[in-house]
């Protein structure tokens, strides 16, 4: 919320006294910050991949999560423009309504799998998007791979805009530390490489 300076002055300028002004402010402010309750749009709500540790540090923000898979988790945020919104637990949201919708949002959009070298069978993906490390669990991008590296593969998702895909191979897993080392995205969520193997994601065994 903002309030004008100029309506706070000419509210000082009547009165002549700084601390009632200052308290019928901060009372205002109060009182509508408080009064506000997020309201979700369920057709702008997107899952994003984060480390487990998101949020919590001293104070455990309550966001609203689910286990993805090793030391990665699944929070909803909605996309409010120029920042994202997570979805709490305290927030009155239909949790179910919400989680179909904001998986059903992501496979509405697309990204492409686009080969890093000639010689080597790494990908990522072709457009930045702050969704590229949940396209990892959407259905389109399962096909892509699949079609790609095959059902066995290596991956990684140092930040919210990058996903590296590589086919299972040991020795791409110092290749993909190397890519993560140069990503620039401070929105950061992992510096391990992982593994999906016989349906099991996990973290990879250098």
């Amino acid at each position: 919320m903002s309030i004008p300076i100029s309506s706070m002055y000419r509210e000082y300028q009547e009165v002549m006294d700084y601390g009632k002004t200052l308290k019928i402010y901060v009372d205002i402010i109060y009182n509508i910050l408080n009064q506000y309750k997020f309201k979700i749009d369920y057709n702008n709500v997107y899952p994003l991949l984060k480390n487990r540790g998101f949020g919590r540090g001293e104070k455990d923000l309550g966001f609203y999560r689910e286990q993805a898979f090793a030391d990665i988790d699944i929070y909803y945020a909605s996309d409010v423009g120029e920042v994202f919104r997570f979805i709490l637990n305290s927030d009155y949201v239909d949790f179910d309504k919400m989680k179909k919708a904001a998986w059903e949002n992501l496979n509405k959009l697309s990204n492409i799998l686009v080969r890093l070298d000639d010689a080597l069978n790494l990908f990522c993906l072709r457009y930045t998007t702050d969704y590229n490390a949940s396209f990892l669990l959407s259905d389109s991008m399962q096909k892509q791979i699949t079609k790609k590296v095959g059902r066995d593969y290596l991956f990684a998702i140092p930040s919210s805009t990058t996903l590296i895909i590589a086919k299972f191979c040991p020795e791409y897993i110092s290749i993909l530390k190397s890519l993560m080392a140069i990503d620039t995205d401070p929105n950061r969520i992992s510096d391990k490489v992982y593994q999906y193997k016989n349906g099991i994601f996990d973290i990879a065994v250098d």
